[in-house]
């Protein structure tokens, strides 16, 4: 085998590229998603399901940042809004239960939305992991 270095970005490579891959890894500077550079994220993503350069049993890891408070108040409050309004309507949540990793969503817990938005805001490192997971399995 052989290293080959192609000059462009991972979504245009993946749209001529013929391959598929057993594990794809995407280690990101910023969040996801992101205002900066048209939401380089995202289209990265897309654009390695849109032309299924996974293998039918293929592994996608992705690496994205949470900006904190303190970087960037503005966008992290979205991210926030974001992930508590991603999150509410969903009927199952991670637990982080050893013995068994769900739980029922906000709604059957009984938050209302603005209680479920300080639990998130309370506890976003975890919040925004499972969102991270959720919209990728969603897409």
């Amino acid at each position: 085998p052989f290293i080959k270095l192609i000059k462009a970005n991972v979504g245009d490579f993946f749209e001529v590229s013929p391959q598929k891959f057993d594990l794809i890894y995407l280690d990101f500077c910023g969040p996801l998603p992101s205002k900066k550079a048209g939401q380089k994220t995202l289209k990265a993503i897309t654009s390695i399901l849109k032309y299924h350069a996974l293998s039918p049993l293929g592994v996608m890891i992705t690496n994205v940042s949470l900006p904190s408070k303190e970087q960037n108040a503005n966008e992290h409050k979205n991210i926030v809004n974001l992930v508590a309004s991603y999150l509410y309507p969903k009927s199952t949540l991670e637990s982080n239960n050893p013995e068994w990793n769900c739980t029922d969503g906000a709604i059957s817990e009984g938050y209302s939305l603005d209680e479920w938005h300080k639990k998130v805001e309370c506890e976003i490192e975890d919040f925004y992991g499972q969102y991270i997971t959720r919209l990728l399995v969603d897409l």
